[in-house]
């Protein structure tokens, strides 16, 4: 603990200097400041002493002046004035003894305290020691000490709750150091490597050179894997909420760091940080709860990453991060803001039943698979904006709360949004359908915007609801265009929208016509503009 400690003890005992008297003093051995004890003056027991001479005078002159001349009654007052002097000084006495059993137990209480000081100290001692050793350990070129290294920090946060989040801040910076994951070398790369050596020392033979040298021996890769999966396994063990031993409250800072088959299945834990993290092969998140924020911006995954039923109470960042395989945040929920802005997705992503209480943003998302949001809720703004949907994008029977914003988005696969529901204003202007868009009984209550909107295939609105405003100027209907029983309550704006074909079956809003432009093209115009039609 050291003078440091000590002046604090002392300071938190007897105030700062110049703001009034010590109030006691401190004990170097405990650290423990032991209050002084005000020694009784020699006239105290002087004063004591007169007062019940005094009292013993004072009675004996009283009750001789009451009993007259009977002698009888005088030798009664004189006894009865001795006994009120001894009365006195035993009661004085009885004072002593009270003070002398109170400075005893004072003095017990603080030796007790002493003795406790000393043992917190020495354990705080012992701490250190195998904090020390076990930095050493994690140094050496031998896995089996690392591995020593590793389960002598379990067992001091398993002991010491006031040490966890040191004690993994420790872990963490291990796995965050430089990792090249061993190939999965097969027999036939062996046999190659051996062959290979084999001709060397032969060249070198008929040459009359030297062997050539051997790489100097350093970690065994193959070791060290089982070193940082013994990390990650000890981590994934405790921060488990019905773990034997739980590491509660604690943040994870893994920025940069190389996990392999990295879990946090069914965790519960603070902050995360797993800022340019790379996770080779796959990833379990699934039901794991993060209290504070997660960010996991730039990491690499490189085969599945799995989040379904994952908890974000805090910001869920996730912004430039590369899915080389699935990506899987089925019933996740997103508390906080969810950032997905220029995230790759190489496989399929799935968000089915996903909820996103807060600002969701996926703009200039990549999405190469397949991409499925069917049932998921933003309840706050929806930002897909310049995203891109190489494969089947899926958004049927999802609610969007407030503003849905997919402008200048590219949908290659089919984009499927039937059943939706818009409340507030649903953007899609300057989208590109390739392949069929379906927004079949999709529902817009406020402005729906289609403007310069270009369906390749079929676009669908069949039995959709427009109460506010729909727009769809300037759109291009390359297949056809199904608004067959759609509602339009407050109408709707198809002016100069075009068809590719005006010879396929085109089911039209009310009070619109094609007409027909120049070779099979057309370009719609309010009913009763032009006597031809092309529906």
């Amino acid at each position: 603990m050291g003078e440091k400690t000590a002046s604090a003890a002392s300071n938190g005992a007897g105030g700062q200097s110049g703001r009034g008297p010590m109030r006691g003093t401190v004990d170097r051995v405990g650290e423990v400041p032991r209050p002084a004890v005000r020694v009784l003056p020699w006239w105290a027991y002087t004063l004591s002493a007169a007062v019940a001479v005094a009292l013993m005078g004072l009675a004996v002159w009283w009750l001789l002046a009451e009993a007259g001349g009977d002698a009888k009654l005088r030798i009664e007052a004189i006894r009865t004035g001795l006994t009120v002097g001894l009365g006195a000084g035993g009661a004085f006495a009885l004072l002593i003894n009270a003070r002398r059993q109170w400075l005893q137990e004072r003095a017990h209480n603080h030796q007790t305290a002493v003795n406790a000081a000393a043992e917190h100290d020495a354990a705080e001692r012992r701490i250190t020691e195998l904090y020390n050793a076990a930095a050493e350990q994690l140094g050496s070129d031998k896995a089996p000490v690392r591995l020593t290294a590793l389960y002598t920090l379990e067992r001091l946060a398993d002991d010491n709750e006031r040490h966890r989040q040191t004690i993994v801040n420790i872990i963490c910076a291990y796995l965050r150091m430089p990792f090249t994951p061993p190939a999965a070398a097969g027999p036939e790369e062996e046999h190659r490597e051996r062959a290979r050596r084999s001709a060397a020392r032969y060249r070198a033979a008929r040459q009359g050179r030297p062997e050539p040298a051997q790489p100097l021996p350093g970690p065994d890769p193959h070791e060290e894997l089982q070193v940082r999966l013994t990390a990650q396994r000890l981590l994934h063990t405790h921060l488990q909420p019905d773990a034997a031993v739980h590491w509660g409250e604690i943040s994870l800072d893994l920025t940069g760091a190389t996990l392999t088959n990295f879990t946090l299945t069914g965790c519960r834990l603070n902050t995360a940080d797993f800022s340019s993290t790379t996770f080779t092969r796959n990833a379990w998140f699934n039901q794991a709860t993060f209290t504070g924020n997660a960010v996991f911006s730039e990491a690499i995954f490189t085969g599945n990453a799995w989040f379904n039923k994952a908890t974000f109470t805090g910001n869920a960042v996730f912004s430039k991060a590369t899915f080389t395989g699935n990506a899987r945040f089925n019933q996740a929920t997103f508390t906080g803001d969810a950032w997905f802005s220029e995230a790759t997705f190489t496989g399929d992503a799935r968000f089915d039943e996903a909820t996103f209480t807060r600002t969701a943003v996926f703009s200039e998302a990549t999405f190469t698979g397949d991409a499925g949001f069917d049932k998921a809720t933003f309840t706050g703004d929806a930002w897909f904006s310049v995203a891109t949907f190489t494969g089947n994008a899926g958004f049927s029977k999802a609610t969007f709360t407030r503003d849905a914003v997919f402008s200048e988005a590219t949908f290659t696969g089919d984009a499927r949004f039937d059943k939706a529901t818009f409340t507030r204003t649903a953007e899609f202007s300057k989208a590109t359908f390739t392949e069929t868009a379906r927004f079949d009984k999709a529902t817009f209550t406020r402005t729906a915007g289609f403007h310069k909107a270009t369906f390749t295939e079929t676009a669908g609105f069949d039995e959709a609801t427009f109460t506010g405003d729909a727009w769809f100027s300037v759109a291009t209907f390359t297949g056809n265009a199904g608004f067959s029983k759609a509602t339009f309550s407050r109408g709707v704006d198809l002016e100069a929208a075009t068809v590719a074909d005006v010879r396929l079956v085109h089911q039209i809003p009310a009070g619109w016509e094609i007409q027909p432009v120049g070779g099979t093209g057309g370009r719609f115009v309010q009913a009763g503009t032009s006597p031809s039609s092309g529906s």
